[in-house]
C-alpha cells in the first residue's frame, strides 16, 4: 500500500500559519492521507487535528518537535 504523507507539519499551536483543523483540511485537499502534527514544544493542537482528520479522511499522527537547550537550532522530532 502506498499513501501520500507529510510527517513534519506545524500549526498555530506553535509557529504554523493555520489552525490544526484548517491544516488537516488543506492537507486533505492536497491529497495527503497521513499527516503528523509536529508543533514546537507542544502537542496542544493534536486532538483538534485528529477530530478534523476523521471529518476529512486523513489519518493524523501525534508528534512534537522538541527544542534542545544546548543549541537553539537543534530540534528533535518525536
Amino acid at each position: 500500500m502506498t499513501a501520500r504523507a507529510d510527517l513534519h507539519t506545524h500549526s498555530t499551536a506553535s509557529d504554523g500559519q493555520h489552525a490544526p483543523a484548517a491544516l488537516v483540511e488543506k492537507a486533505a485537499g492536497a491529497g495527503i492521507q497521513v499527516l503528523a502534527l509536529t508543533d514546537h514544544d507542544t502537542m496542544s493542537g493534536t486532538e483538534e487535528a485528529i477530530r478534523a482528520g476523521k471529518r476529512w479522511g486523513v489519518k493524523v499522527l501525534r508528534g512534537v518537535e522538541l527544542g534542545a537547550a544546548e543549541d537553539r537550532h537543534l530540534h528533535i522530532l518525536g
